[in-house]
């Protein structure tokens, strides 16, 4: 017997609005320097029905079975730079595979502690190290790399597995490790303003009205496959192929950040 097909709760829009930081100078200027500019999207979509957090499943099914989604929301077919929307037929895709990603950190006090373990001098600059040579086409020549990515590094557990998984170390984490031919900064500074205007700029904040403080509303995850698609990335298996979705449940949008190796 057939399984029953799922009804749809959640419809969906393109929004036909520039991402803040694509759209700035210095920003763009910075990603081409880190070669990760071309291969990089995202895409805001607005949904006409109230979210919470234990809908996402669902959420997830009925944004890759949108016409709407399928027509605008666009993935990189080859490392040469060819760009395609992801096509298919709605009310196709039955499974999405995701893990979910925190959102609660709200101040980039969040990364002092690369202080604290010298991978960074107090004038901001990234303290060096002897190159290392991976596998997955990085050169690590500096301790903050090492961090970010090396686990049998002596400071690697400076961020614990669910600092890990916060949104903004995502963020960060992309972003210093770079593309393909990735240039390298001397000093934290650009790092930091970029992961600080992408996190700004992904999630929505409001204030506790108990605690009287300021917290993240929105709700993240990675999606790592989706049913019926054969591949979302030209090249399989690498850290930098990434496609995060971030919901605003108050504003009722949802941004799709999307960014693919292509080395």
């Amino acid at each position: 017997m057939a399984a029953a097909q799922h009804e749809a709760k959640f419809t969906f829009s393109y929004v036909d609005r520039p991402f803040g930081p694509l759209a700035h100078k210095e920003t763009v200027e910075l990603l081409k320097k880190w070669t990760m500019f071309d291969s990089m999207r995202v895409t805001t979509f607005k949904f006409d029905q109230k979210f919470s957090a234990f809908e996402l499943n669902d959420f997830l099914k009925d944004m890759f079975n949108s016409a709407e989604v399928l027509s605008y929301f666009e993935t990189l077919v080859t490392v040469r730079g060819h760009w395609s929307a992801m096509g298919g037929q709605p009310g196709e895709c039955e499974k999405v595979k995701y893990s979910d990603v925190s959102c609660t950190a709200t101040s980039m006090e969040f990364f002092d502690r690369l202080y604290e373990c010298e991978a960074l001098r107090r004038n901001g600059s990234i303290v060096g190290c002897i190159p290392e040579y991976l596998d997955n086409g990085f050169v690590i020549n500096q301790e903050l790399g090492k961090v970010m990515l090396m686990d049998d590094s002596d400071h690697y557990d400076t961020f614990s597995k669910i600092d890990r998984n916060e949104l903004i170390f995502k963020i960060f984490q992309h972003l210093t490790l770079g593309g393909p031919l990735n240039q390298y900064e001397d000093d934290i500074g650009p790092y930091f303003d970029t992961t600080k205007l992408f996190y700004k700029s992904l999630i929505s904040v409001a204030k506790n009205p108990k605690t009287q403080k300021v917290q993240v509303t929105s709700i993240g995850c990675e999606i790592k496959s989706v049913d019926g698609r054969s591949s979302l990335f030209p090249q399989e298996d690498h850290p930098q192929n990434f496609l995060y979705a971030v919901v605003n449940p108050t504003k009722r949008e949802v941004a799709l950040w999307y960014h693919a190796w292509c080395g």
